[in-house]
C-alpha cells in the first residue's frame, strides 16, 4: 500500500514538474513578463511626462508674476511712492529666484522626458522582436510534438500488418472492379438481343409483305386472303342494276303509253 502510494505520489510530481518545464508555458511566462514590464515602463513615463508638465505650468506662473510686480513697481514711482516700488522689485527678486529654480527643474524633467520616450521605443522593439522569437519557438515546440506523436504511432505500426491490409484492400477493389465490368457486359448483351429480336420481326413482316405481295401477282393468293369487304360491294353493285333496269323498265312503259294515245 505504502508502494503504490509513493509511485503515485512520484508519478504526480513527475507531472507536476512537466508541466512547469513545458515550453509553451516558459515561452507564455516569458511572454506575460515583458508585456507588465514595458506597461510599468510606460506608466513611469506617463509620470514623469506629467512632472514636466506641472513644472511647465509653474514656470509660467512664476512669470507671469514677476511681470506683474514690475509693472506694479513703475506704477509706484510714477506716482511718486519710491519705497512701495522698492517692495515690489524686491518681491520680484524673490519670485525670480524661485523662478531659476524651477526651470532647472524643468529642463531636467524634459531631458528625463526624452530619455523615457526612448527607453519606451526601445522597449517596445525589443518586446516585438522577442515576441516574434516566443511565436516562432512556440511553433517550433508544436512541430516537434507532432512529428513525436508521428513517430510514437509508427512505433507501434508493423509494416508487415499495414502490407496484409493493403493486399486485403486490393483484393476488394478488384472484385469490384470485375463486379462492375461483368454487371455492365450484361447491360450491353441485354440491350443488343432486344434489338436484334426487334431487327428480327421488323425483317419478318417485310418478307410476309414481299411474299403476299408476290402471291397477289401470280394469281396464288389465298380466297381468305381477300378483304371482307368484297361482298357488301357485290351486293350494293346488284340492288343498283336492279333499280336501273325497274327504271328503264318503267321509262319504257311510258314511251308506248304516250305513243298510243298520239295514234
Amino acid at each position: 500500500m505504502l508502494k503504490r502510494l509513493f509511485r503515485y505520489i512520484r508519478a504526480l510530481f513527475g507531472s507536476l514538474l512537466g508541466q512547469v518545464e513545458n515550453p509553451e508555458v516558459i515561452l507564455e511566462q516569458a511572454r506575460e513578463e515583458m508585456r507588465e514590464n514595458l506597461l510599468k515602463n510606460k506608466e513611469r513615463a506617463v509620470q514623469a511626462i506629467t512632472e514636466r508638465n506641472r513644472l511647465r505650468a509653474e514656470v509660467e506662473k512664476l512669470e507671469r508674476a514677476c511681470i506683474d510686480l514690475e509693472r506694479r513697481a513703475e506704477m509706484a514711482l510714477r506716482k511718486g511712492d519710491r519705497e512701495l516700488a522698492k517692495q515690489f522689485l524686491m518681491e520680484k527678486a524673490s519670485y525670480q529666484r524661485s523662478l531659476e529654480s524651477v526651470r532647472q527643474a524643468l529642463a531636467q524633467a524634459d531631458q528625463v522626458v526624452e530619455q523615457v520616450k526612448i527607453a519606451i521605443k526601445r522597449d517596445e522593439e525589443r518586446v516585438r522582436q522577442k515576441t516574434a522569437e516566443i511565436l516562432a519557438q512556440k511553433a517550433r515546440w508544436k512541430s516537434a510534438q507532432i512529428q513525436n506523436s508521428i513517430n510514437k504511432a509508427l512505433e507501434g505500426m508493423s509494416v508487415d500488418d499495414v502490407s496484409r491490409d493493403l493486399e486485403r484492400v486490393e483484393d476488394k477493389i478488384s472484385r469490384a472492379e470485375a463486379e462492375a465490368q461483368a454487371r455492365a457486359e450484361m447491360a450491353r448483351e441485354s440491350v443488343t438481343g432486344r434489338m436484334a429480336e426487334l431487327e428480327d420481326y421488323a425483317a419478318s413482316q417485310a418478307a410476309e409483305e414481299e411474299l403476299a405481295k408476290l402471291e397477289a401477282r401470280l394469281g396464288l393468293a389465298p380466297a381468305a386472303s381477300e378483304p371482307q369487304q368484297a361482298q357488301p360491294a357485290q351486293v350494293e353493285t346488284s340492288e343498283v342494276d336492279k333499280e336501273l333496269q325497274e327504271l328503264e323498265a318503267r321509262l319504257k312503259g311510258d314511251s308506248n303509253t304516250t305513243t298510243s294515245s298520239s295514234g
